[in-house]
């Protein structure tokens, strides 16, 4: 196998510093939200829903699986898939932000994390069984740059293996740092790829706000198809685009 070599050019390497600094202020704006009930349950939601479609759409166990988190950040969707039995020498991750790898490496000593773009994955071809994406191409507003992030991805997926999706499709009028992944925006990614994808997940900032109401808002708010902010699933190499 080989492993694949991308020469950046300037228009590239000025779109990672500012994807660096734009998730350097997420993570500074954000700190205030963690303890927030509303976000607590739409993650809630976002993993329950993950847990769901893996056992209904993917067959394989994970105890047989290589997982690739692309954009892992402290490593948390990594020890979601070790719970669920992925070994931790099949874990791997990758980040732009050294800090967030630093905790990453921290947090879980046994997996593999690596700090770099992901343009450049320094894998060999068909390494990985699962390839999870969770907010990463809604933050690449250069689409040169997604278009050669979505081809390493699709190398070091195996034949039978599958991306897991997670992203907004709406944009945000407040944030001009990311841009709505519709489906038409990731079939121009993955144009060789089956998607199977559902909504989900209430919009954050309405989330946020409900406070005391969570539990009971939630649920009710989160029901109404257009409120769902978000595309979660899988994408799945076509059949026949696949050899074999």
């Amino acid at each position: 196998m080989t492993e694949s070599k991308v020469i950046h050019t300037d228009h590239s390497s000025n779109e990672v510093r500012r994807i660096l600094s734009a998730y350097a202020e997420r993570e500074r704006t954000h700190k205030s939200k963690q303890g927030n009930p509303g976000r607590q349950r739409l993650l809630r939601e976002q993993y329950d829903t993950l847990e769901r479609i893996l056992a209904w759409r993917f067959q394989h166990p994970l105890s047989q699986c290589k997982v690739l988190d692309v954009g892992c950040g402290h490593g948390g969707l990594l020890g979601w898939f070790h719970e669920r039995g992925v070994k931790p020498e099949n874990l791997y991750g990758v980040d732009l932000l050294p800090n967030r790898i630093k905790i990453a490496r921290e947090t879980f000593p046994a997996f593999t994390f690596l700090e770099g773009n992901a343009e450049q994955l320094a894998f060999p071809d068909d390494s990985f069984d699962l390839v999870s994406v969770f907010t990463v191409f809604s933050s690449i507003l250069d689409v040169a740059m997604a278009k050669s992030v979505a081809r390493n991805i699709e190398r070091v997926l195996t034949s039978r293996g599958v991306v897991v999706w997670f992203d907004m499709r709406y944009p945000n009028p407040w944030n001009p740092a990311i841009r709505a992944m519709t489906k038409s925006r990731i079939r121009e990614l993955f144009p060789s790829f089956e998607l199977q994808l559902e909504s989900s997940i209430l919009l954050p900032p309405i989330a946020y706000r409900l406070g005391r109401l969570t539990d009971r808002a939630y649920p009710l708010l989160a029901s109404i198809p257009i409120m769902r902010s978000h595309y979660i699933g899988l994408l799945r190499p076509s059949r026949e685009s696949s050899p074999g």
